[in-house]
């Protein structure tokens, strides 16, 4: 995800936490451009997950994960899994954001295990070089008062290719909503040339397109299912009659 967002606005991604793979294929259908599958905050497993990075990449969408924590483990294998790259949360200063980067790069300049007979390094039958140099996005989110002190430094490590503003967890570590701490992030992604995001409801694509954001996760699967629920029962429930029976001619 490359830093400035051109003509065109921001990216526009969504988050995937059910575990079925129809939840990307609709979101690609109704034209969504990145997937993060959330291993944080669901139940997912890692063939669930690995589910979604295929179909989302079948569909020309770039798929991301957001890793539960900063172990090496978890990241290894998505990424083995074919992702184009990991959002990562409470990243809360440039020595996190540096160990996180070397879970993601081979030695001699990182920590990550060869497993080239995985799916992104083609089943072992691609050229191993193009397993070892396969590019991978790292997005720290900025989610702590620690972190946004710091966000110029995480910004200017090495590996970190973008910062995703985590405004709920910020609001809940600071006790109150944070003013421009967007404006804060997108300012230090741009001086260090990778890219800025920010999550939200599809409210907040205005605010993004103000701002310059390169990428905005504006939906859920989970919570686009549970508002059409909502919807749906409300106009069934539109269509009683004043006895409280429901008509079968709307």
């Amino acid at each position: 995800m490359s830093s400035g967002n051109g003509p065109q606005g921001p990216q526009w991604a969504a988050w995937v936490k059910l575990d079925s793979w129809e939840s990307t294929a609709i979101l690609a259908r109704a034209g969504v451009e990145v997937i993060v599958v959330d291993a944080e905050h669901t139940m997912l497993d890692l063939s669930a997950i690995a589910r979604h990075i295929a179909v989302g990449q079948a569909h020309g969408m770039r798929a991301l994960v957001r890793v539960p924590d900063q172990g090496p483990s978890f990241v290894q294998r998505v990424l083995d899994a074919g992702a184009d790259g990991i959002v990562v949360p409470h990243v809360d200063g440039p020595e996190a954001a540096a160990e996180i980067v070397s879970a993601t790069r081979f030695a001699p300049e990182g920590r990550r295990g060869s497993g080239a007979t995985s799916r992104a390094g083609a089943w072992g039958q691609g050229p191993r070089a193009d397993y070892l140099s396969r590019p991978v996005e790292v997005i720290a989110q900025i989610e702590s008062l620690s972190a946004l002190e710091h966000v110029e430094d995480i910004a200017a490590v090495d590996g970190i290719t973008g910062l995703l503003l985590g405004a709920a967890d910020l609001g809940l570590d600071a006790g109150r909503a944070v003013g421009d701490a967007d404006r804060t992030v997108v300012t230090a992604a741009h001086r260090h040339g990778i890219a800025a995001g920010a999550a939200g409801g599809p409210g907040g694509a205005a605010r993004a397109r103000e701002l310059g954001l390169d990428f905005f996760v504006g939906a859920a699967d989970t919570t686009l299912l549970a508002e059409a629920a909502v919807n749906a029962v409300r106009r069934m429930r539109a269509t009683e009659d004043h006895t409280g029976k429901a008509s079968l001619h709307g």
